[in-house]
């Protein structure tokens, strides 16, 4: 059997390269600022610095292509989903798994990184709630996926947070990519950058804020490589939460944005409510 590659071209790789290496890049300085922050216990760093490298990596991978890449499956799906545009749908499977390797990847690259200090600062290689205790309470685990805060009752609750978070997230995102915003916001990666700040500065502490499927579950994967497969299984299977939520939160988001305040084309939704206005704009309930 022979494989033909005559067809591809860098143009037509682009796009799923550019997800790759966006959310590789996420992870790398996300997850690495995480382990910076922890195996220094805070020495050479603090939860700020942790909201502005995820910020700042945001805003760097938005210059990958123009277009800026997704680099979050949950946005990839609601924008198929609430603006499709001709040909989304056949290339969402290879952004997805573009968007999943490169958070796999990226934590491979992190851990080469950190792997003797991991090993210094929690020989025990322990997970967040898991069924191995740290003597010294540390849980390294945490350092590339996402675990709820011990004191909420159910996940139900972190499932808020994450759906909080991720509606904030595409909300803000369509707001900064509006054409009608398109002579203020200059340039959109900046106010990206300064969108995940305020994201993580105000709803990030209790779950980690993941509010991006491939950031949380591309790393858990490698991780359990290292810490088991405990790692889908500690908080009562929290691993789903981080995996559907966001999803759930951007469509949210994207509903509210595009049902009161986009009055451009291509959404379903503000085309759904232009059939329902009459000649002078006033919705029709009949």
């Amino acid at each position: 059997m022979t494989l033909n590659f005559s067809g591809l071209s860098r143009r037509a790789l682009k796009p799923y390269v550019a997800e790759f290496l966006g959310t590789a890049l996420l992870i790398v300085i996300g997850d690495g600022v995480v382990a910076q922050c922890l195996l220094s216990d805070y020495q050479y760093g603090t939860w700020l610095s942790i909201n502005f490298a995820w910020a700042a990596a945001v805003c760097l991978a938005g210059y990958f292509a123009n277009p800026g890449p997704d680099i979050n499956p949950a946005v990839s799906i609601c924008i198929a989903l609430v603006r499709p545009s001709p040909g989304q749908w056949r290339k969402l499977p290879g952004k997805l798994f573009a968007q999943f390797l490169g958070g796999f990847v990226g934590a491979v690259i992190v851990y080469i990184n950190y792997r003797s200090a991991i090993k210094d600062w929690d020989p025990e290689y322990t997970i967040p709630g898991g069924s191995i205790l740290s003597p010294k309470g540390h849980h390294s685990a945490g350092i590339f996926s996402t675990y709820p805060a011990s004191f909420f009752e159910s996940n139900w609750e972190a499932a808020f947070s994450e759906l909080l978070g991720s509606a904030v997230l595409m909300f803000g995102a369509l707001c900064i990519s509006d054409p009608a915003n398109a002579s203020r916001v200059q340039p959109p990666q900046l106010f990206m950058f300064l969108l995940l700040l305020a994201i993580g500065a105000s709803l990030g502490w209790q779950t980690g804020y993941a509010i991006n499927p491939a950031r949380d579950f591309g790393p858990r994967l490698f991780s359990a490589i290292i810490y088991g497969r405990e790692v889908f299984t500690a908080a009562n299977y929290y691993f789903v939460v981080p995996i559907f939520a966001p999803v759930v939160g951007c469509i949210l988001g994207a509903t509210v944005y595009d049902s009161f305040l986009y009055e451009g084309d291509g959404s379903r939704i503000t085309d759904a409510f232009d059939k329902m206005e009459d000649r002078d704009g006033r919705l029709r309930l009949d």
